[in-house]
């Protein structure tokens, strides 16, 4: 049996991959910052001396785009400095490090065609930038993995679904950009494709980057049509707006579509296409609804 350390425990993907490692044979335990502060690189020592651990998947991020610009020196330090720590603990101990990247790391370079792992990163703004630190730190040791994905949403937590939903119930107009274009991606399929990969045995030969994002790609406008769609919401009328209509502290990509052939091929992991998972976590949404 196999432990493994989720870290950011109270985020969306790390409680998605809690609920994916239900039924694992192996052992999963999520850790938030209260139990486990990874910008303490001695409190990171502390916890893999005294914790049997084989893997590290490090969800904690600071990802709020907009603060990040007003606060670089704490997303650099969630973001890249606690990615030292964890890689540098996990190399002592013997452990795999498994940390979660975005595609931010991608968008000044004004492309229109999905990047690939062997694209040179090009970040925006504060927060991919300490992104892309951060996987420089995790991939100072070679057997790292290092797995970018993009506009994560989940049935819980703060995102652009729930967020979009949450003003569909309020407003009876919104706007949302149409010319930033990504693929959206539902953290329980990531999250199962994690536990595919430590349950497979198939993270033993694995290293470097890989791109994981559900299939397809669309406008925020088009994501946030669909989820209207999805969840029968009529009453709200939603509309496009370009970016300069909607002044921000941080630019975002123009594009970010992950080109997620390697992860395909090296693992044979399945990806679902977008709009057949934002109906999954809309009907979670329902059912959650119904039973809180």
């Amino acid at each position: 049996m196999l432990d493994i350390l989720i870290t950011g425990g109270s985020g969306q993907l790390a409680r998605a991959l809690t609920e994916a490692s239900a039924l694992s044979a192996n052992r999963y335990t999520a850790v938030g910052r209260t139990r486990l502060d990874i910008t303490d690189a001695e409190a990171v020592e502390r916890y893999m001396a005294e914790n049997p651990t084989d893997i590290i998947v490090n969800c904690a991020a600071y990802t709020d785009v907009e603060q990040a610009e007003r606060d670089a020196a704490t997303a650099m330090s969630v973001n890249a400095t606690a990615v030292a720590a964890l890689s540098d603990a996990a190399h002592r101990h013997g452990a795999k490090l498994i940390h979660i990247s975005t595609d931010f790391v991608f968008g000044a370079d004004g492309r229109t065609r999905p990047y690939t792992e062997h694209d040179p990163i090009s970040p925006l703004n504060v927060y991919g930038s300490t992104k892309a630190a951060g996987e420089r730190e995790a991939l100072r040791y070679d057997d790292a993995i290092v797995i970018r994905t993009s506009w994560l949403y989940s049935p819980w937590g703060r995102n652009f679904c729930r967020t979009i939903l949450s003003l569909a119930h309020s407003r009876e107009r919104i706007e949302v950009v149409d010319d930033q274009i990504g693929s959206p991606t539902y953290a329980p399929d990531l999250a199962e494709a994690i536990v595919g990969i430590i349950d497979s045995g198939a993270w033993r030969k694995m290293s470097g980057i890989y791109h994981y994002s559900d299939e397809g790609e669309c406008s925020r406008y088009d994501f946030a049509a669909e989820i209207l769609r999805q969840a029968g919401i009529e009453g709200c009328r939603i509309d496009p707006c370009p970016s300069s209509a909607r002044p921000s502290a941080a630019r975002r990509p123009a594009y970010s579509v992950l080109d997620t052939g390697r992860i395909k091929r090296e693992t044979g992991v399945s990806i679902p296409r977008w709009k057949e998972s934002l109906a999954r976590c809309v009907e979670r949404i329902n059912d959650l609804k119904l039973t809180h």
